[in-house]
């Protein structure tokens, strides 16, 4: 209907005007081809008139769809956006950009070069390259950084399409900043620890590894550190406490190193550092600086904490070729070192490789006695020094291996103690102690006291003696017939939860008797404030007792301040008639080794106690 008017006029032209020519020159003129001209230029008037108005009308429709285009991009969170393919002047962007880059849409089509501006100066060249090989038709992402209008720095990722017919760049931009800095937290935790922001074992490891794929040939060194004593910290002033000293000791060994070497924290207060030296002095040297770090004190909340430290030493490639290797054969120095008696350095030597070895054997043995209920207790008389008559017995736990033989307290009790085997071995000495305790109950009207050794993992179980006190009573067994031997090193591990748990069994009517008297260092200073009833003076005071007077002086005088003190003294490992008078003459309560009885088993003493209890090694006779 549009093309109306353009088609009558041409019609009229080369149709109508002959005529109107012919009647003029004939004189004739037509009214009705007059009327014709106006009613055709009336038509073409309103052919106009109609194109003007669909015109507006498209006009109005076309701005009214722009307008819905426009609010339904500028809801739309990614940046919508085009740019000239030529000069990368921006062309049209949504108005999502003003929440990424913090200048508003306006900015940025009042200065098309502003977005370039905003990118990081080190991924400029990145992103002039990237649309420059864009190649027609294609479309790709890439990934780059801006800087935000207030200077923060954020993650884009844009997804590109060069549109050759319109000879633009068209892209949807999203802001990845918070998804970027989530996986690059990932990454630094896989390798780093977050506390003390070191490498950590896995870091370590790989390292290890690519040095020895590129560098096989060159000799270096692995220091395992570990702190002296770190457990006590934790368990008595608390881990935030204990995180703190971690902090401050990884900033300080951080100082010491240098680039050449890797400084990592293996977990817990385990530290390693890779030396790339094989030089033995230098290595010396770099322990010696590493043990200095530890003699200035490390205050925290205005506490000073003072800490010493172990190390071992591997060397490659003459200790191991693997990293894994290097790393057990340092740790195992170390617990060489700590053994030896803490506060130094050790290189490892496969003679300590043996060590462990004997370690894993002697910890199969002990799984086998517990899988097969082979542990048992003998029992060792404990004498009244004055009356020469029956106190009670001291339960000692041995292991009857079917296969081994007889496998000695002093060969299982330490491995036990490492691997935790301890807390089921204590629970069986109870078990059985009380066993013992009921059948002397059935044979004797008065019967005696059963002496049971606790170990320090015990001890520092947090609901160890309300266990004990609670299985007594379901065994309806009286408290006072069970004494508690423990040794001072148990005590002085951990002073605070050792006297609660002393004061909680002796409140329960539980006697304590303190083992291995006189070898510690400092339980004077806690002595009288602990619940304990007997002090044990150390068999190796006793065995030299008659030969070397200042033992003979320490023993007197350990008897005469736990007499001051209100506790008795047992004297145990006496093995001659001398060590005998002499403890008799110096007013030992109690005696207690072979000279009296070596460890029998339950079965001989029930035996016994119906008759006359023969002591053989003494020949005394004792009335029970």
């Amino acid at each position: 209907m549009f093309l109306l008017p353009f088609c009558i006029i041409p019609y009229f032209s080369l149709i109508q005007v002959p005529v109107i020519c012919d009647n003029f020159i004939t004189g004739h003129w037509s009214i009705m081809e007059n009327s014709e001209v106006d009613r055709l230029t009336q038509l073409l008037s309103d052919a106009q008139a109609v194109i003007k108005h669909q015109n507006s009308e498209l006009t109005g429709l076309l701005e009214s769809k722009s307008q819905e285009l426009e609010e339904i991009l500028g809801n739309i969170d990614q940046i919508i956006w085009y740019i000239d393919s030529q000069t990368l002047s921006l062309q049209y962007v949504n108005h999502a950009i003003n929440a990424v880059f913090g200048f508003t849409k306006e900015d940025f089509l009042a200065d098309p070069t502003l977005w370039q501006q905003r990118i990081h100066k080190d991924d400029r060249l990145l992103v002039r390259s990237f649309f420059e090989t864009l190649l027609p038709g294609a479309s790709q992402e890439i990934c780059f950084r801006i800087h935000r209008a207030n200077g923060e720095l954020c993650w884009l990722n844009s997804r590109v399409y060069h549109n050759e017919k319109l000879d633009l760049f068209v892209g949807i931009t999203s802001d990845i900043t918070q998804s970027k800095l989530q996986s690059e937290e990932i990454a630094f935790l896989a390798f780093y620890d977050p506390l003390t922001m070191l490498a950590n074992r896995s870091k370590l490891k790989l390292q290890l590894h690519s040095k020895l794929e590129h560098s096989p040939l060159v000799g270096f060194a692995l220091i395992y550190i570990d702190l002296d004593n770190f457990k006590n910290i934790n368990d008595t002033m608390g881990h935030e406490i204990g995180d703190q000293i971690l902090i401050e000791v990884a900033r300080r060994l951080r100082e010491l190193t240098n680039h050449d070497q890797l400084l990592s924290r293996f977990g817990g207060d385990e530290f390693v550092v890779y030396l790339n030296s094989s030089d033995p002095i230098y290595i010396n040297t770099f322990c010696s600086q590493l043990g200095e770090v530890f003699k200035v004190p490390f205050t925290i909340n205005d506490v000073p904490f003072f800490l010493s430290s172990s190390f071992g030493i591997s060397m490659y490639p003459e200790d191991a070729r693997s990293p894994e290797d290097l790393i057990k054969h340092a740790d195992t120095a170390m617990h060489e070192a700590k053994k030896n008696g803490k506060n130094q350095f050790l290189y490892y030597h496969s003679s300590m490789q043996r060590a462990i070895h004997n370690f894993l054997h002697v910890e199969s043995l002990i799984r086998d006695a517990l899988q097969d209920d082979l542990f048992t207790l003998y029992f060792q008389p404990l004498v009244n020094a004055a009356s020469l008559t029956l106190q009670g017995f001291e339960a000692l736990m041995r292991l009857p291996h079917p296969t081994e033989g007889f496998i000695t307290p002093d060969t299982f009790i330490p491995v036990a103690e490492k691997n935790g085997d301890i807390l089921h071995i204590g629970q069986i000495v109870l078990e059985q102690a009380c066993d013992f305790i009921e059948m002397l109950r059935v044979k004797h009207p008065n019967p005696f006291y059963v002496a049971i050794n606790v170990s320090a993992k015990q001890l520092h179980q947090i609901d160890f003696a309300h266990e004990l006190l609670d299985y007594l009573k379901i065994r309806a067994i009286d408290p006072c017939y069970l004494k508690v031997e423990l040794t001072e090193s148990a005590v002085m591990d951990n002073v605070e939860i050792a006297s609660r748990q002393l004061h909680t069994l002796k409140e329960g009517g539980v006697h304590i008797a303190l083992d291995d008297f006189g070898t510690g260092y400092s339980s004077f200073a806690y002595l009288a404030q602990l619940p304990i009833s007997t002090l044990k003076i150390d068999k190796s005071f006793i065995d030299t007792v008659c030969e070397i007077d200042s033992h003979s002086h320490i023993v007197k005088a350990i008897s005469n301040l736990a007499h001051v003190l209100g506790m008795s003294v047992t004297a145990e490992g006496v093995e001659t008639e001398r060590q005998f008078n002499f403890l008799v003459e110096n007013h030992i309560d109690t005696l207690q080794g072979y000279f009296l009885s070596k460890p029998i088993t339950k079965e001989e003493i029930l035996y016994n106690i119906t008759t006359p209890f023969f002591l053989p090694e003494k020949a005394l006779l004792y009335s029970i």
